[in-house]
């Protein structure tokens, strides 16, 4: 990552090139491309070897993220800009379809597509808005048939899955975006792999909703929610199937605070903490900068509280002294 910021690209390719599973080829084309896509070092490498089908993948990467961050930037709201936006996405599709060409078994082309309609406003690309699957009459029209040719290609790929739900979210239609979040979330987990990170989906949603709740001044009703009997199934769930079957070193960084998170509000102090060990220090901002207790600059406070109380309440866990 450093040297991507220095404009050079020859470590990139090296580590693309040692990269051995699908899951593993998805994450770091995926954390390397919001990296690259602050400079052109991506499109240097491209130039110098034009057939590098990781050159494509990343340009590909590349392409989708500033299409996102402009997107999250509200450039579509504003009307001088709305044009540049319109520009960056037919690059990024191109870009898509391009590193489809050179690998029909890779799933990231298609991740990318399927991100892309997070950011779709007008409503002109038909493969953003298809209908749902038969008789799941809670979930919306959207992206589906992108997130088929995902799951053909690299199944429950967790990305794709979050990915899905951003852009269900995008256009949650009367019921609201915590309402498709959940049901989403709900529907996934009802046919995920037992071990699929997957099973996290209703703890997204449910961290969602406690972000809404916040902003909409109801902090008292907050630990109400992560007590409800749903949400400490799907906690429970998400422990003993995910986590207790996961590897730390290869799972999502984001995963383990979440799961530490929901654990800790949910009352598991004790499961809490063996997450706590396994997230070492490599706390995430999120979801902790949702914390009522603090503003969000102050996030690691609420992490530190809450893995502190945890260790103190039961110690022998971790073998760390209260």
């Amino acid at each position: 990552m450093q040297d991507i910021q220095a404009g050079y690209w020859m470590q990139m390719r090296q580590v693309l090139a040692r990269t051995g599973t699908w899951p593993q080829w998805t994450s770091r084309t995926q954390v390397l491309g919001v990296v690259a896509a602050q400079a052109n070092v991506v499109e240097l490498w491209l130039k110098e070897e034009p057939e590098s089908l990781s050159a494509r993948v990343m340009y590909a990467r590349v392409a989708t993220e500033r299409v996102l961050q402009a997107h999250r930037k509200q450039w579509a709201r504003d009307y001088r800009k709305a044009g540049d936006l319109e520009k960056l996405v037919t690059r990024a599709r191109e870009a898509c379809d391009k590193a489809s060409e050179g690998n029909p078994d890779d799933a990231v082309p298609w991740i990318c597509r399927l991100a892309l309609a997070e950011a779709d406003r007008t409503g002109n690309i038909p493969e953003h808005h298809m209908a749902p699957p038969p008789h799941e009459y809670l979930l919306p029209g959207g992206p589906w048939g992108l997130l088929g040719e995902v799951h053909r290609r690299d199944p429950f790929n967790r990305e794709a899955w979050h990915r899905m739900s951003q852009a269900l979210q995008a256009r949650p239609g009367p019921a609201g975006r915590q309402a498709v979040a959940t049901d989403f979330a709900r529907w996934t987990v009802s046919f995920a792999p037992p071990d699929s990170p997957l099973l996290l989906l209703p703890l997204y949603a449910r961290v969602q909703e406690h972000r809404e709740r916040r902003d909409h001044g109801a902090a008292l009703m907050l630990n109400l929610l992560w007590t409800r009997e749903d949400t400490t199934r799907a906690i429970t769930q998400a422990f003993e199937g995910w986590f207790r079957k996961a590897d730390p070193a290869t799972s999502s960084q984001l995963d383990l605070n979440y799961l530490a998170y929901a654990l800790a509000r949910g009352g598991f102090a004790q499961l809490a903490t063996e997450v706590f060990a396994a997230i070492g220090d490599f706390a995430t901002p999120a979801p902790w900068h949702y914390d009522a207790r603090y503003p969000a600059e102050q996030w690691r406070r609420a992490f530190e509280e809450d893995r502190v109380a945890c260790l103190r309440s039961h110690p022998r866990q971790t073998g760390e002294r209260p």
